[in-house]
């Protein structure tokens, strides 16, 4: 019987393999779908929670482009954040401030990143948006095995509302799961 860690593995090359074979049109009619879903999950936000920043992402390959959320986030005044590895050690990311304004630089992994942005401090984040190789029913989520959400989650305060993000292709009935796998408050796709 194969471990935890092979299963994941073997079903993230799976589920990263049916996400490139999305063409461009359904990228982005998916991500125009979830990013209405979540506007519409973050406009309801508690009073708590308004005052926090958003820690969300920027989108690299076929994964939700949430461009939109972060238009609709600054027009409000929110103070947006989204992940920085550059320079740290591997599996650490730190949470950067993200603005309209903000210069871009791409880093190893093929994503783009703030590298000249101040850092946004744990307590400050009220709300995660995560991306995920897959989900399932349960809302545990499947990453791409390098442990940044594991290890940055833990950081953040009790309360935070951590909302998973991705296309209904990406949605399984179970998928494994290890003791420390921490499942998403909410799960919002297409």
């Amino acid at each position: 019987m194969e471990n935890i860690t092979e299963q994941k593995r073997a079903l993230r090359r799976q589920m990263l393999a049916k996400r490139r074979e999305m063409t461009a049109e359904e990228a982005a009619a998916g991500s125009a779908e979830i990013c209405r879903r979540v506007i519409e999950v973050l406009g309801k936000l508690p009073a708590d929670k308004q005052g926090k920043a958003v820690f969300s992402y920027l989108a690299y390959g076929r994964e939700v482009d949430l461009t939109a959320v972060h238009d609709w986030l600054w027009a409000r005044g929110y103070k947006l954040a989204v992940p920085r590895t550059y320079d740290l050690p591997p599996g650490i990311m730190q949470a950067v401030e993200y603005g309209p304004d903000s210069e871009l630089f791409k880093v190893g992994l093929g994503v783009y990143e703030p590298l000249t942005a101040a850092v946004v401090q744990p307590a400050e984040i009220g709300v995660v948006l995560a991306p995920g190789v897959a989900f399932d029913v349960e809302n545990k989520r499947l990453g791409h095995g390098k442990g940044y959400y594991d290890r940055f989650l833990p950081q953040l305060s009790a309360d935070v509302t951590v909302i998973g993000v991705g296309y209904k292709r990406q949605v399984l009935p179970q998928i494994p799961a290890d003791e420390f796998d921490r499942p998403m408050d909410l799960l919002i796709t297409d």
